[in-house]
């Protein structure tokens, strides 16, 4: 049996809205997020991740590559904040990007963000390096961008592992996915419809606005 503070990164296959992650974000301070009304069940787009720890939910990892590179935000519970949860999804939203192939993994701290300074040199103290657009960009394997941070088996310290079949099939359906629904700059979000890049959990870190290709 694992130990009760042993963290595990479980992949949702079709998330929703839920008691846990009302939970879960209703502990955010406000203006990290979006203030965005959601109702149970409500399908959410892109890859997420739960973060358990003792069989609680504790934390969300999101991850969003329909451009190329992956877009990634991650929220904890407050009450496991320092406790390791934050890195943890981190860099696992790091090995999934590498998996994928991609280049760098990127988010955006909201100006609203009440300890916008502190997130940015966290996110800096793990390799991410501020541009001058606002974004924050990390190369998925560029270890000298990873301050600190070179052990053995992290990101970046060898070959990424190539998905499964069935990963690599999933992965391929969200593009198609994606792709079959094109939106302009200029055009606003359907309510109740599937959301864009970055919009899809009330903004999160990533701000849509600022980090439309």
């Amino acid at each position: 049996m694992p130990a009760a503070d042993t963290l595990r990164w479980v992949h949702e296959d079709d998330p929703r809205w839920d008691a846990d992650r009302e939970r879960v974000f209703a502990t955010v301070p406000e203006g990290v997020f979006r203030t965005e009304a959601r109702q149970s069940g409500e399908r959410l787009s892109s890859d997420w991740w739960r973060v358990e720890r003792g069989g609680t939910v504790v934390g969300y990892g999101w991850l969003d590559d329909v451009w190329g590179d992956a877009e990634v935000l991650l929220a904890v519970e407050a009450a496991a904040r320092g406790s390791g949860v934050g890195v943890f999804a981190l860099h696992r939203l790091e090995e999934e990007a590498a998996a994928r192939g991609l280049n760098y993994v990127l988010n955006v701290v909201r100006d609203t963000h009440p300890e916008r300074a502190e997130v940015t040199a966290w996110f800096e103290h793990h390799g991410f390096v501020a541009g001058e657009d606002g974004r924050l960009r990390k190369r998925v394997g560029d270890r000298a961008r990873d301050i600190g941070q070179h052990q053995d088996g992290r990101p970046g310290t060898g070959e990424a592992t190539p998905p499964s079949d069935g990963r690599q099939a999933r992965y391929l359906a969200e593009r198609e996915r994606a792709a079959g629904r094109p939106r302009r700059d200029d055009e606003p979000a359907t309510v109740g419809a599937d959301r864009g890049p970055g919009e899809e959990e009330m903004g999160g870190y990533v701000d849509p606005e600022q980090h439309r290709y």
